[in-house]
């Protein structure tokens, strides 16, 4: 990831955290308020770029946006009866989604190639405890390799 599309994920991931902590009494509030923030991020990083809006991945950015918000959501409704737990698992998962969001986002905009399909199941493993940050990992060599044996290789000419 370039040092300005890492600031970027940085500074949001922040925000979205923040936003994420001090909602959490209100179930469901923070997902409200953490999706524009997330489409406000994806616009960012794009126009950061230099890319032309309408050439982003909109249909898998909404997956993982919405699928996030999802996942998040049933997080909530299980942490978050835990008094304190709920508090910083749902700044955790508002943070580990923005991540998410940031690194799809800029291997799709680096790639000429169409980008690869975003699964619930990654997102849910991307939501996952610390445990499961290999698989996560692992799913982010995949979706690399990926887009990299997508793009046709130069005809010498």
């Amino acid at each position: 990831m370039e040092p300005t599309s890492r600031r970027l994920t940085n500074k949001y991931s922040a925000i979205a955290a923040v936003i994420s902590f001090v909602t959490q009494p209100i179930p469901g509030a923070d997902e409200l308020i953490v999706v524009p923030i997330h489409y406000a991020f994806s616009v960012s990083l794009t126009r950061r770029r230099g890319v032309p809006l309408r050439r982003a991945p909109w249909l898998q950015v909404s997956k993982i946006i919405w699928g996030g918000a999802a996942v998040r959501l049933f997080a909530n409704f299980t942490l978050g009866l835990v008094p304190v737990a709920g508090l910083f698992s749902n700044a955790v998962t508002a943070v580990a989604l923005t991540e998410f969001l940031g690194r799809y986002l800029d291997a799709a905009l680096s790639s000429k190639a169409p980008p690869p399909a975003v699964s619930l199941r990654a997102i849910r493993d991307a939501l996952r405890s610390p445990r499961r940050a290999r698989s996560a990992q692992r799913s982010w060599l995949r979706i690399r390799r990926a887009v990299r044996e997508s793009v046709p290789a130069p005809t010498p000419g």
